[in-house]
């Protein structure tokens, strides 16, 4: 009996070694480099990479449609470094990826405003392309704003983050440097924010914007609050400028009160900017003012040898409460210091119909809605059609300003009109080729094609087309200057053209 008992717990403990040894061998064979489980992790990497170049491989050959349909190409972003600017100097920051970009933005976001800086674009960038991303699926960038795959981020939702803070009015948070695009192109630009008070690529700009160009940008809004919003930025702060900057694409809002294709509102320079984005502006919510053109809303500064083609279009129809001015203009929507030399092309057609006891007044012009005393308005012309219907209150609508007041002092000097100007209120109009109500204008001109029945008529003295198109017409105009010459490539029908177009 002890015998056969020694010999069982022998064999047992042989069975229990050779199961630790098979154990030993099993979880090897699970954990070890080459393990069970080391291959599964693998191949799970590897399926997920497969997708991921997979995606990448589709977004590609979307791109390359694209590219071939729009005619839109960028290169393959170099960088090294994405997310950190490289340096050129100390004083000099080259943006050389959507990455840099992205980083920039928050830079300065968050307190470097690049005071004394220069930041260079260093390429050009389209949102929609993965070749402007060092990588398009990173989802990394959390702690810049976007939590999730950064390209998609940049292009759905909200879209990209501007530049700076919104509110800021002492420049802490906004740009305050040099921003020199080198005639680079940022392509694809997309923003639906409802939350920052002033809004576009920059909120705020204390500094220089130069050579930049917009391509085939989409702002989106909708807020009650917002107010200002520009292709460039939202507010351009006094001794700050804009300078041959170029915007194409579209600017739809619901609710700002100041709208501009380059900028909301503008406290210091804005020369030698183009604008072609259409801009909407839908209002059924009450506001006080509405502002909206196709350089600047508001103009408190001085814009210099610009240039309009974008359509505008404005839908209002809400309750009004206070009284009310809508002032709309091909380059300011309002002005109280200057626009010079400066031309619009792009047609504005309104519609407002609202209720209320407050009193509405629609001022519409070629140039610019209304002004301010002390306003000069020289060497401009306007070649949009303009088509206002104003259900109540009165209607100023004028081809190069809307409405003045006789008791201020004005330059209107050297403009002239050839759009056409169709006008209804049912209350009270006043249309003039011209401006609408005030008569005392110098050296301006509009084209006969309009019956004016009012008091704005006064305003300009009517010409024919034949007469406009002479070398008289343009010694009037140029009255001993040469800012204005002959239309020798027919980009302006035959009409007097800027000396810089």
């Amino acid at each position: 009996m002890k015998n056969e008992k020694g010999i069982t717990l022998v064999a047992l403990i042989v069975i229990i070694i050779v199961l630790l040894i098979l154990a030993g061998i099993s979880i090897t064979m699970l954990t070890g480099d080459n393990g069970l489980l080391a291959k599964v992790q693998d191949a799970k990497e590897k399926t997920e990479q497969a997708k991921t170049n997979e995606r990448l491989d589709l977004l590609k050959q979307e791109e390359l449609i694209d590219e071939v349909l729009n005619g839109v190409n960028v290169e393959k972003v170099t960088d090294n470094k994405p997310g950190e600017l490289e340096k050129e100097n100390e004083n000099t920051f080259i943006i050389n990826s959507i990455e840099d970009l992205v980083f920039f933005a928050y830079d300065v976001t968050n307190g470097n405003n690049y005071e004394g800086k220069t930041v260079k674009l260093g390429t050009s960038l389209d949102f929609n392309s993965t070749k402007s991303y060092v990588d398009p699926l990173r989802t990394d960038y959390g702690k810049y704003g976007y939590d999730g795959e950064l390209k998609t981020l940049l292009t759905t939702k909200e879209g990209f983050i501007p530049i700076g803070v919104g509110n800021d009015e002492v420049g802490e948070n906004s740009f305050s440097g040099i921003f020199y695009g080198q005639n680079n192109k940022i392509i694809n630009l997309y923003i639906n924010n409802n939350k920052d008070i002033k809004l576009g690529l920059f909120s705020v700009n204390y500094g220089m914007v130069k050579d930049l160009y917009l391509v085939d940008i989409d702002i989106k809004r909708k807020d009650e609050n917002s107010y200002s919003t520009g292709g460039i930025a939202g507010q351009n702060r006094e001794n700050a400028e804009i300078n041959n900057c170029y915007i194409t694409g579209k600017i739809n809002i619901d609710g700002s009160d100041a709208v501009g294709g380059i900028v909301g509102h503008n406290m210091g320079t804005i020369k030698n900017c183009k604008n072609k984005a259409n801009i909407t502006l839908d209002n059924n919510i009450n506001k006080n003012v509405v502002r909206v053109a196709g350089i600047c809303a508001t103009n408190s500064g001085n814009i210099e040898d610009c240039y309009n083609s974008g359509n505008i279009t404005v839908k209002i129809k809400n309750i009004l409460e206070e009284i009310t001015p809508i002032l709309i203009g091909g380059i300011a929507g309002h002005t109280s210091k200057s626009v010079i030399g400066s031309c619009n092309l792009g047609n504005i057609n309104a519609n407002i119909d609202c209720l209320g006891s407050a009193v509405l007044e629609t001022q519409v012009g070629g140039i610019s809605g209304s002004v301010a005393k002390n306003t000069v308005l020289q060497n401009n012309y306007n070649k949009g059609n303009l088509n206002i219907n104003v259900n109540r209150g009165q209607l100023y609508l004028g081809g190069i300003v809307g409405k003045t007041i006789d008791t201020y002092f004005y330059i209107i000097r050297s403009n002239y009109n050839v759009g056409r100007l169709d006008g209804t209120c049912n209350e009270k109009e006043y249309i003039g080729g011209i401006a609408a109500i005030y008569k005392s204008v110098d050296n301006s001109y509009y084209l006969n094609q309009n019956d004016f029945t009012n008091v704005g008529k006064g305003a300009g003295e009517i010409k024919t087309e034949e007469e406009m198109k002479s070398d008289n017409f343009l010694r009037l105009l140029n009255n001993g200057e040469n800012i204005w010459k002959r239309d020798t490539n027919n980009i302006n029908n035959g009409y007097p053209i800027l000396y810089w177009q």
